[in-house]
Formats: structure tokens, C-alpha cells, sequence
């Protein structure tokens, strides 16, 4: 049966290896608002992540214990924390000029989880091998459904205020490209807030996952 939890777990990347558009870092997921200033008063806004799933590790309190692994799917997913700023023409900025082909300036915005980040989830979580047959593929790993995702705010570096991306954010996965305009934006935030739920989900215990048996 699904159990909505809460916890607090570190960020372990997918089997496919990410790295940051700004920085060329390896990460566990980017999510990126690029600002491409068209004149003095006009701009458009472009929204765009990575696609690839990771991992939340929960749990490994003991040596001799491992934790417990949480698929996340970022498309399915709700990400907050504060961005860090890249001004037109610093570098963080003109490397995803040159990533992406936007030829003027562009002032970018960029929340990443990187590997061993502490996140502060909550979702529903479910064992997709619940009930698998001899026709039926398996995976081991949980996964969390409909996950809201909290990362620590950061002070190093310019920053704005925290901001988040709903699953309508643009994904994309290689060289994909995905271009909103600024209303898009705003749509999207009032689509976010509309998945607050009405209830407390319950905080996460030490790993002894419930399994529901078939009769």
C-alpha cells in the first residue's frame, strides 16, 4: 500500500552521469531559469532540466547497515531551493550561451543537487515489485511519487529568492532544447501551488518499508 512520508536523506546520481550546464560539474540533477534579454523592455524566459533519474540514500546511521535507496523522478517531481545567480557575461552565463546557441545576453538562474546533498523529501512512496509475476519485469528500489524535494539554502555566491520548478518545467535530456515565454512562467508557479495537500504526511522510521501481501 502507498504511504505517504517524510524524510531526510542524501543525493546519489542515476546510472547516467549528469554534469551542471554553468559549471560542467558532475551533478545529481540541474534545473535552470535562462533570462534572454531580447531589447531594453522585452525578454523571454526559458525554463529547462535534466531528465535523468536519481537516487536518495536514507537512512545509513550504522556502518554495518545500508541505507535504504529511493528512486526519484524528476518529472514527476517538485524541486525547491535557491538558485545561484550568473550575471550576463560572467562565465557561468556564457557557458550556457555556448551549451545551448543563445547568441545575446542572458542572465541565468540555477538550482542543482549535487552528490552527498542533504534533501529534505516528502511524497508517496510505493514498492513498484509489489505483486510482479513470471511476465512481469521488477525493480528492487521504492520510488517516491508526486515528490517535493527541499534543498538547504546555500550563502555562498549572489542569489535570489528560493523559487521552484512543478512538473510542467521543461525536461530535457542530451541536447533537447525547450523554450518558454515569461507567462509560461507564472503559469507554472500557480500550478505548483495548487499540489499543497491538505495533510501532514508522516515522518519516515528507520527502514522497515510496509509491504502489502496479496490474498
Amino acid at each position: 500500500m502507498p504511504n505517504e512520508v517524510k524524510f531526510q536523506a542524501s543525493a546519489e546520481p542515476g546510472p547516467d552521469v549528469v554534469r551542471s550546464p554553468v559549471t560542467g560539474e558532475p551533478c545529481v540533477h540541474w534545473r535552470l531559469r535562462i533570462v534572454e534579454h531580447l531589447t531594453a523592455r522585452s525578454a523571454l524566459v526559458h525554463e529547462l532540466a535534466s531528465s535523468e533519474p536519481f537516487v536518495l540514500a536514507w537512512g545509513q546511521t550504522d556502518p554495518g547497515i545500508s541505507a535504504a535507496r529511493i528512486r526519484i523522478d524528476p518529472e514527476t517531481s517538485r524541486i525547491e531551493g535557491t538558485p545561484h545567480l550568473y550575471r550576463p557575461g560572467t562565465p557561468g552565463a556564457e557557458a550556457v550561451a555556448r551549451a545551448f546557441g543563445f547568441v545575446g545576453g542572458i542572465s541565468v538562474e540555477e538550482v542543482a543537487i549535487r552528490p552527498g546533498d542533504d534533501v529534505l523529501a516528502e511524497g508517496t512512496l510505493v514498492h513498484l515489485d509489489d505483486g510482479a509475476g513470471p511476465f512481469r519485469s521488477v525493480r528492487h528500489e521504492p520510488e517516491l511519487l508526486d515528490a517535493v524535494l527541499r534543498l538547504p539554502s546555500r550563502s555562498l555566491g549572489p542569489a535570489l529568492l528560493p523559487w521552484a520548478f512543478g512538473t510542467a518545467a521543461a525536461l530535457i535530456g542530451g541536447v533537447g532544447l525547450a523554450t518558454w515565454a515569461a507567462w509560461r512562467y507564472h503559469g507554472v508557479h500557480q500550478a505548483a501551488a495548487q499540489l499543497h495537500r491538505g495533510h501532514s504526511p508522516a515522518h519516515l522510521q528507520p527502514p522497515a518499508f510496509p509491504r502489502p501481501r496479496l490474498p
